[in-house]
């Protein structure tokens, strides 16, 4: 029938509005097709009662398809389909009785993302993707807000940055498993179980471990905890009991020598005394390879001078020890005999003024300075070149003031205040390009923040309140189009591309 000044309104999924011209031959019961102005096709589905019902597409004035989808009973239902204007996919919903259930994927140039939703609120794991498919981010929502611990992965697999969330606010932020120039390990490092509970967790130092590493079965209870020194396992009773003790004696009878053996080599402390029950030689085995030699006292103690060695034999480490604890001057060495690390311990064993680290070349790698085993005034590190990549300010083993970071093709630069995050951040591409601008209180994310692409263009237009999403968000694609419109108010999600998200 003919229809004058007839404007069905039709809402496919998160697009805009569409509205047909006057003249129109229109079935409000059965299939339709409307057109623009220049004769392309806008829409086609079918109407019933004169609402869409069933399948429907609407395209872009050259006849691109620009979304498609079904609803069952005027709802939205299964998945809806969105394409640019190249007729790439850029966003997969999946409805059920208008609402969204299921995944939400949003496709961009380098990367795409994966949502979880029941029933309009966003449940369970959020995924980032590289292109390639491996996992960039993952975090669990519950209720619509982040919760639990959040992982970043670097694009060979290897998590990067832990986040732990309560209720849409960050508690904890620590990146881990890194490693320095020459590829040792630095810092804390942490492996998982495939259901993401925490498997191995220690720390290292210079690529030795140092300190304690804990490790978790699978359902996340805590099963053993070992302590390192420099590498060195602190080797407990029970571990001592399993090595047999042979005593070797003076005609006199006293003792000449004690040490230890494991299946007939060397294994543990060899004490060597004379005449006079004064020990005058010590050495440290493992699996019969000496690896160190010095003084250790009837009280079990490291006391003198020392010298450790690495598994082949070449000198690893030489300098003395107190009562069991590394005082005085210590130098480290690479296998092949060029210095690695120098520096000073105080009375009790902890690291005191400048300590320097060295390329194999002899490069300098890292200054840092500590006081009484905590870095307090400037670090620096550098390249193979001298360059800087690392460069700021410690107070009592917290960052503070501003830090300058270069890693690879990416530069951050920002304040400290206390160890966590103050002010302005910015991250640069290595030729000077704008990629991120936001602002911190506490370390948590407050106003808007700006992420652009390597073209210059705006990637993410977001804002917070206090790391809680809140406002307007905009996902651009590269050549700076906005494709997705996000509102929040609080960490909440409350509308979608401008479709209001009901309670």
């Amino acid at each position: 029938m003919k229809i004058q000044s007839y404007i069905i309104v039709l809402l496919i999924g998160c697009l805009p509005l569409l509205s047909f011209s006057q003249e129109s031959d229109v079935n409000p019961n059965g299939y339709n097709r409307f057109y623009f102005d220049n004769g392309i096709i806008s829409s086609e589905g079918t109407l019933r009662d004169g609402k869409p019902d069933g399948y429907w597409k609407t395209y872009f004035e050259d006849g691109t398809l620009k979304s498609e989808g079904n609803r069952v009973n005027y709802m939205l239902d299964s998945t809806w389909v969105f394409y640019n204007d190249k007729g790439d996919i850029i966003l997969k919903i999946n409805y059920k009785k208008d609402k969204k259930n299921g995944l939400r994927v949003t496709y961009r140039e380098k990367e795409y993302l994966e949502e979880n939703f029941v029933n309009d609120v966003k449940q369970g794991y959020t995924t980032l993707y590289y292109s390639n498919g491996r996992v960039k981010n993952r975090t669990f929502f519950k209720n619509g807000l982040e919760n639990g611990i959040s992982k970043t992965f670097n694009p060979e697999g290897l998590v990067v940055r832990i986040v732990e969330y309560k209720s849409g606010f960050v508690v904890s932020r620590d990146d881990i498993n890194a490693t320095d120039m020459k590829g040792d390990r630095q810092g804390r490092w942490v492996t998982f179980w495939d259901n993401d509970n925490i498997h191995i967790d220690g720390t290292y130092r210079d690529g030795r471990k140092h300190g304690y590493f804990k490790t978790y079965n699978r359902k996340g209870e805590l099963e053993s905890v070992e302590k390192f020194d420099n590498g060195e396992l602190m080797v407990n009773a029970q571990e001592v009991a399993e090595v047999n003790i042979k005593t070797d004696y003076y005609p006199d009878g006293k003792v000449k020598v004690v040490a230890g053996y494991r299946n007939g080599k060397p294994e543990g402390i060899r004490r060597e005394y004379d005449r006079n029950g004064n020990v005058v030689a010590s050495s440290v085995f493992k699996n019969g390879t000496l690896t160190g030699e010095g003084i250790i006292d009837d009280q079990m103690q490291k006391d003198g001078p020392w010298k450790e060695y690495f598994a082949d034999g070449s000198l690893e480490a030489e300098g003395n020890y107190d009562k069991g604890k590394r005082t005085g001057s210590w130098k480290f060495y690479y296998k092949d005999g060029s210095l690695r690390q120098t520096g000073l311990y105080n009375k009790l064993g902890n690291y005191d003024g400048e300590w320097k680290w060295y390329y194999p070349g002899g490069e300098l790698l890292r200054s840092e300075f500590f006081i009484n085993g905590r870095e307090d005034g400037l670090m620096q590190e550098f390249d193979e070149k001298g360059n800087v990549i690392v460069k700021g300010d410690y107070v009592d083993g917290l960052e503070e003031g501003e830090w300058y970071y270069s890693s690879g093709d990416v530069i951050r630069k920002g304040e400290y205040r206390s160890g966590m995050r103050y002010g302005t951040w910015k991250t640069f591409l290595a030729d000077g390009t704008l990629i991120f601008k936001g602002d911190f209180i506490d370390d948590n994310p407050n106003g808007r923040h700006l992420h652009y692409w390597d073209n210059g263009r705006i990637k993410d237009d977001a804002t917070w309140l206090m790391g809680k999403r809140h406002g307007e968000w905009t996902k651009y694609n590269y050549e700076g189009e906005p494709i997705i419109s996000i509102s929040y108010n609080n960490g909440v999600e409350l509308k979608y591309d401008g479709i209001q998200i009901e309670d």
